[in-house]
């Protein structure tokens, strides 16, 4: 299993730019900085955690706004919706398939990359019934900080 904490960088946002200029969607000022922000970081930032840092830098922008950029950019396929019932919607600007590792105390989400899981081999039969277009697997823990705290140990059978 490989646990990725960075971002792909500028390989990525230029993809991403692409896409939007495919569909038609120009690059304001503000959408490029709600982008730069959902592209920075690694902690599957809320839509409330996108408004704070970006209008920490930018002065002006509502948080409709950053709602309404964050549902689009969900909408042309540059961004996903990353749900988890105990807590508010995260994004994920990250667009190769990956999976999840939730926290159930503190809401991180940390991105996976593991073949093993990216090549899952789907049940005989399953196409005739269903047509999937596109997956991914949550696990759900404690992170190793609330796992601690938890414990008062680290507990190595979380990993």
């Amino acid at each position: 299993m490989q646990r990725r904490t960075h971002k792909t960088g500028d390989n990525n946002r230029s993809e991403l730019e692409s896409i939007c200029k495919k569909h038609g969607l120009a690059l304001t000022i503000q959408r490029r900085a709600i982008l730069e922000t959902l592209v920075s970081r690694t902690d599957h930032p809320t839509a409330d955690q996108v408004y704070e840092a970006v209008s920490a830098r930018m002065k002006g922008v509502s948080r409709t706004t950053v709602y309404r950029v964050l549902d689009t950019f969900v909408s042309i396929g540059i961004a996903k919706k990353v749900s988890n019932p105990q807590s508010k919607a995260r994004f994920d600007a990250e667009m190769n398939r990956h999976h999840h590792l939730t926290c159930l105390r503190c809401g991180l989400v940390l991105d996976m990359f593991d073949a093993n899981l990216s090549d899952l081999q789907l049940p005989s039969g399953i196409e005739d019934e269903f047509r999937i277009l596109d997956y991914s697997v949550t696990f759900t823990g404690l992170c190793a900080s609330c796992n601690e705290a938890t414990c008062g140990r680290p507990d190595r059978s979380i990993t």
